[in-house]
């Protein structure tokens, strides 16, 4: 299925103008991919398309407030959060200084206000106050949790985006799986750990 269908089957209920923004988006990625090695050389847009409609479906699970977006690569899923929530102040965090150009580039041309861009490694920062923290094919959620336990409080909510539903959890942490959407739509195991300090 194209994108247009696949948004089409799911409960997100966008807009023509945000299907025609996620386009363009994932037409950015093929562009810029022909020399900036974002993201596998081998993903046709419809592979692009039913990683987008993943990351969206990451929406429903997140609280009221900010979202910071850790790895975020080539802007999944902070830039599709943006695309379909586009009042929302996300965050997007990567190291790889050739992702965070291409993510300025992308927050320009869709006019993406919300957006913030930060050239950074994720140990370098000190404190998360963004209430939601997202990451897709970052780490292993249990070094994740490591990393960023000394960083948050309650308030904050982490969402990994997993490819399914194993046994993990964490001192001090509630830790919970929700299946996506997304994995009826394609066909494929798809779902998101939410953890949270206790």
């Amino acid at each position: 299925m194209n994108l247009e269908e696949l948004l089409t089957a799911s409960s997100l209920n966008l807009t023509e103008k945000q299907i025609i923004k996620a386009d363009a988006y994932i037409d950015q990625i093929l562009k810029w991919n022909k020399t900036r090695n974002l993201v596998s050389r081998k993903l046709t847009k419809n592979d692009l398309a039913e990683h987008f409609l993943d990351c969206a479906a990451l929406q429903k699970l997140l609280k009221t407030g900010s979202v910071i977006d850790l790895g975020s690569g080539p802007g999944f899923p902070g830039i599709c959060l943006a695309i379909i929530d586009p009042k929302r102040k996300i965050t997007l965090v990567d190291s790889n200084r050739k992702k965070t150009t291409f993510l300025t580039h992308v927050k320009n041309e869709l006019e993406l206000n919300s957006v913030i861009v930060r050239n950074e490694r994720v140990e370098h920062i000190n404190r998360i106050n963004d209430e939601n923290i997202v990451c897709r094919a970052f780490k292993e959620p249990e070094e994740i949790v490591k990393g960023l336990k000394d960083k948050i409080t309650k308030k904050n909510k982490i969402t990994l985006m997993v490819s399914r539903e194993s046994p993990v959890s964490f001192s001090g942490f509630d830790t919970k799986y929700t299946k996506s959407e997304a994995s009826d739509i394609l066909g494929k195991k798809r779902g998101f750990l939410e953890i949270q300090k206790s």
